[in-house]
């Protein structure tokens, strides 16, 4: 029934901004008109925090920014005389968005990889739409060079890659040098419902379980499923075989909501089965350190897992058994 009414909302509004694009001659927001679509890069939506800081990196300029803090790029963007609110990747408003007529919005491929419903609604309304893939390190600097070769700036998207892979150089040789590969199994939570239904094991095409791989780790369900996303069990005797030595939980949303549903698995049946929770390995890795997606900061996520290799991190800090 959500599903629906979301489907109806975005019918809606999609009709909505249709009719303001159509009947209203000029946008009011200085150089982004509706009448023809205006060149390349010359009007620009970025739909999620990474975007924004790859377009910031390069001197693109930009006409509409996510619902975000913007601490990490420049507090400039938070000016809405300038700037305008085009929502989130996950809930992008139209509206604002076909009243500045973009030359393209950049976004994320996340959300349209869970969801699905992106690109068409974009396409509804004759928006070109530009997606990338930040799902892992390796993915976010091919993005960034891409993102640079669209705009003419491929040079400077390369010295930015150059820039990322001297900070990691360091973590990169503590990850060639570890004698055993951790065997880790990620888990994914949100607050949509039960664990059962907002629970999911990560794999290495989604972000948290590919930076496990990237420090060197195994990543056990791609045993089984190979580098796909996100995988929701309903059948755990395979699962079980994997005998991870850690699990690493991450959470989206009410971090504190997602927290306190792990805590509920431990003691129940088919987790506390499983040989990483009999042994207490069970680590909850903060949402400001490993997220969604790749981050310009990965290398801090990269640290903080190595960290917990070394016995630096408490198990269970920030849920379960804290403190």
């Amino acid at each position: 029934m959500k599903a629906a009414i979301r489907g109806l909302k975005g019918a809606l509004i999609s009709a909505f901004a249709v009719c303001v694009l159509f009947l209203t001659p000029l946008a009011p927001f200085t150089g982004c008109t509706r009448i023809v679509p205006p060149p390349v890069g010359s009007c620009v939506v970025a739909l999620d925090p990474v975007s924004l800081e790859i377009l910031h990196r390069l001197g693109i300029e930009v006409a509409g920014v996510p619902r975000v803090d913007f601490d990490k790029v420049d507090a400039k963007y938070g000016d809405r005389d300038r700037y305008i609110d085009a929502g989130t990747a996950m809930e992008p408003d139209y509206v604002a968005i076909a009243l500045l007529n973009p030359s393209e919005v950049i976004i994320s491929d996340a959300t349209e990889k869970a969801f699905g419903n992106i690109k068409s609604s974009f396409e509804a309304l004759s928006i070109p739409v530009k997606f990338f893939d930040y799902n892992g390190v390796p993915e976010l600097k091919s993005s960034i060079v891409k993102i640079g070769e669209y705009f003419n700036q491929k040079t400077k998207a390369m010295e930015i890659v150059s820039e990322l892979e001297q900070k990691e150089r360091g973590i990169l040789e503590k990850v060639a040098s570890l004698e055993y590969k951790p065997r880790v199994m990620v888990l994914f939570g949100a607050p949509f419902g039960t664990p059962t239904q907002s629970i999911s094991i990560a794999g290495s095409g989604f972000y948290a379980g590919s930076i496990i791989s990237y420090c060197g780790a195994i990543n056990v369900i791609d045993e089984l499923q190979g580098k796909q996303a996100l995988l929701k069990p309903d059948n755990w005797a395979p699962i079980l075989n994997l005998n991870p030595d850690y699990i690493f939980c991450t959470a989206h949303g009410n971090t504190a909501e997602v927290w306190s549903m792990y805590d509920s698995c431990w003691y129940t049946t088919p987790w506390n089965l499983i040989s990483a929770v009999q042994n207490g390995n069970v680590y909850y890795l903060p949402e400001s350190v490993v997220g969604i997606v790749a981050e310009f900061d990965y290398v801090s996520a990269m640290q903080y897992v190595l960290d917990i290799f070394d016995g630096k991190v408490n198990p269970y800090a920030g849920g379960y058994k804290n403190g």
